[in-house]
């Protein structure tokens, strides 16, 4: 049953995009002779949608002040700004993404303190060379006082699990630093062409297999004070975590570098209420409790929620505590605002 929407704090939009205009601007040629032209994936008709969706979309991705009537609209006071995914750039050499990086982290920084109290920004590190990442992570904590970053779930198609990678985390729990993870597309694109599979299911699929990676790869047992958000409700691993649990008591090959069952470490991720289903989104609550989900909207995508807490208000089973959680006190407490 549908609720009036009452939150006793401000709130927070933790998943919501901007493209970096001037980084764009250095990378079109780079991108062109590397074969990375966005929106390449699908048939016709699908690259057809991307090209107006983009078309229309553009302004809202590039300028600050155009989304802020959208912000009053959905009730939503505070966005926590991150990059467009196709703007990772770990394709590029270890030096020209590290300098598009501190450009981006930079713009942005300079971009939303023109807007007081409205936009909160999310920084961009290089991942594709661990040193390079690393520091990109301390100047954007240390000078200019980013809380948090968001990656892609793999890098060129390594894990962010990889070996190579755990100084990195290292350095992101050291930090303090939250991460949000979200996905730049699928890595089995030629099976979901058609019907736009590659962001219905493609995303949540990749959410859902990095989140497992850096479960039984030991990343969270090693770092268990990470701050780790995953988008899209986490994916289909959190609806289905049971399977993973049993396979773990099941097989000792799954237990390697394991020593607790998966959904304990599972239940230390944060999620965004990005799963458009309010029964779906009643049991991210139940199971892995108020305290570690937190609104998200995907904005400006078509495949965002434009109206959010109606969305909250749907949930039967919170109460006024959680609802306050949910919509902004979890984001506030993990980025450090007051």
């Amino acid at each position: 049953m549908q609720r009036a929407f009452r939150s006793d704090g401000p709130v927070i939009d933790i998943h919501c995009h901007r493209e970096c205009a001037p980084a764009a601007e250095i990378m079109a040629d780079a991108a062109r002779a590397a074969g990375k032209v966005p929106l390449g994936h699908g048939n016709p008709t699908t690259q057809a949608v991307n090209r107006r969706q983009l078309e229309t979309i553009k302004p809202k991705m590039e300028m600050l002040d155009v989304r802020i009537a959208d912000m009053d609209r959905m009730g939503v006071d505070v966005q926590a700004v991150a990059v467009a995914v196709y703007q990772y750039y770990y394709w590029a050499d270890a030096e020209l993404g590290a300098k598009v990086a501190r450009l981006t982290n930079e713009e942005f920084v300079e971009a939303t303190a023109k807007y007081p109290g409205r936009f909160q920004p999310l920084g961009t590190v290089p991942l594709q060379d661990t040193d390079a990442a690393i520091q990109e992570l301390r100047y954007l904590a240390n000078e200019l006082g980013m809380r948090g970053i968001e990656i892609g779930t793999h890098v060129e198609g390594e894990e962010i699990s990889s070996e190579r990678l755990e100084p990195f985390w290292a350095e992101v729990e050291a930090l303090g630093l939250v991460v949000v993870i979200h996905t730049q597309g699928a890595t089995h694109a030629q099976r979901m062409a058609d019907h736009n599979f590659v962001n219905i299911i493609g995303h949540a699929f990749e959410a859902t297999l990095a989140t497992a990676h850096l479960i039984f790869n030991g990343v969270v047992e090693r770092h268990p004070d990470l701050k780790i958000l995953v988008v899209h409700g986490g994916g289909y691993l959190p609806a289905y975590a049971g399977r993973i649990d049993h396979g773990w008591h099941a097989r000792e090959d799954v237990r390697e570098g394991v020593p607790q069952p998966p959904t304990s470490y599972l239940r230390k991720f944060f999620f965004d209420t990005m799963v458009f289903e309010p029964g779906q989104l009643e049991y991210l609550v139940k199971l892995y409790g108020a305290e570690h989900v937190l609104l998200g909207t995907d904005y400006p995508y078509d495949m965002g929620d434009d109206d959010p807490l109606a969305l909250l208000g749907a949930v039967e089973g919170v109460d006024q505590a959680q609802i306050d959680l949910i919509a902004g006190g979890n984001a506030a407490r993990l980025l450090g605002l007051s």
